[in-house]
């Protein structure tokens, strides 16, 4: 029912940590030392934004560790606010686009809105609303940003790949 939270079994989110995991380490690139991003934050590991300061640095095996926990972590705080069982490829694409656009900005997005609507396509087709990186158009290839527009594109199929 779209009106009650539900409760993915453990199964299921283990299924979406297998592909989420890899799915953001490839898209968010790896740095054993901190960097500013697009949007001008500091950056280290595989997106990794909390505490980050300019001199940190990090091994591989500190990095993946990191990242595997963040990315659980990710998928912990969104599957509250979903009100619709997820297959693991749609909860992994929604996990990747919370773990991008931080969980804030997943609370109030369409994508969840539209998902917890139980408009399954029209939410993962909403994660291409969020393209703007500093204030700059990522599908605008000059920008310098056009990863980000190539992530939401992989997230949209991701989820859709999902949804039967």
């Amino acid at each position: 029912m779209a009106g009650n939270k539900t409760k993915m079994g453990a199964a299921a989110v283990a299924a979406a940590l297998c592909v989420a995991i890899p799915f953001i380490m490839a898209h968010e690139g790896e740095s054993l030392t901190a960097y500013k991003d697009s949007a001008g934050i500091w950056t280290i590991c595989h997106g990794e934004t909390f505490n980050v300061s300019a001199t940190d640095k990090l091994t591989k095996e500190q990095c993946d560790t990191l990242s595997h926990s963040r990315v659980g972590m990710f998928m912990l705080q969104i599957t509250p606010m979903l009100k619709v069982n997820l297959e693991p490829a749609t909860l992994a694409a929604h996990t990747s686009f919370a773990y991008n656009i931080g969980i804030e900005g997943y609370r109030r997005s369409t994508a969840l809105r539209l998902t917890n609507a139980g408009n399954l396509k029209a939410g993962c087709a909403a994660m291409l609303k969020w393209t703007i990186a500093d204030g700059k158009d990522c599908k605008v290839r000059a920008n310098n940003c056009y990863g980000l527009f190539t992530r939401r594109q992989d997230e949209v199929n991701l989820c859709l790949s999902g949804i039967k």
